[in-house]
């Protein structure tokens, strides 16, 4: 076992996890990027790589995301603004590195990404697009991350993790709904320009 961690970490403010418990049988606005298949899968043969307790669940690999924002269902007047508000963003394309994974306190396991000054700014900007658009949200911390397990009190994470290289080229509006049949609806797609330069780490 000198290969695993096992520990619960959370950062002080973590953003709100509309996945869990609380809000199921509801559905909401998410603001997220979407890996695609190639990492999807290396995030799968991660996932092989830990020592999960009895009783863990696995999200389905299309709904592995990464959260930019996240808030309640809206009319369609005010989801329409939004829409319009988001397309005013700009999107750079990111080369993002996931190179390390944990557990957290509320029963999470997470991939999170290096440090990248882009998506801090993808992450601003979109921000003042939904207020733009009349939403008001709460602002946590963000911490950027990856759910790739729940339930998962006692698993043990390796110690390390080769880093998995994801190309970002856009983000997606997608309304979630988190009851039976679980799904995500996307409502837009924005994608980087791909002319234009990557920002800096």
């Amino acid at each position: 076992m000198d290969d695993f961690n096992r520990g619960d970490h959370l950062p002080d403010d973590p953003e709100p996890d509309w996945d869990s418990a609380p809000f199921e049988r509801q559905r909401h606005l998410l603001i997220a990027l979407f890996p695609e298949p190639e990492v999807q899968a290396a995030i799968e043969t991660h996932r092989k790589d830990w020592i999960w307790p009895k009783g863990h669940y696995f999200p389905r690999s299309p709904r592995l995301h990464l959260t930019l924002h996240c808030f309640g269902d809206q009319p369609k007047a005010v989801e329409k603004r939004l829409c319009e508000a988001l397309a005013q963003v700009r999107v750079q394309p990111m080369n993002l590195v996931l190179d390390s994974s944990r557990t957290w306190r509320n029963d999470i396991a997470v991939l999170q990404p290096a440090e990248h000054g882009a998506l801090r700014t993808l992450h601003a900007d979109i921000g003042r697009a939904v207020r733009q658009a009349g939403i008001s949200t709460e602002t946590p911390t963000f911490t950027p991350h990856i759910t790739i397990a729940r339930r998962t009190e006692g698993a043990a994470y390796p110690m390390s993790l080769p880093p998995i290289p994801w190309r970002v080229r856009k983000f997606l509006l997608v309304r979630s709904f988190t009851s039976h049949p679980v799904e995500h609806q996307v409502l837009a797609t924005y994608e980087a320009d791909e002319d234009n330069e990557e920002d800096g780490v």
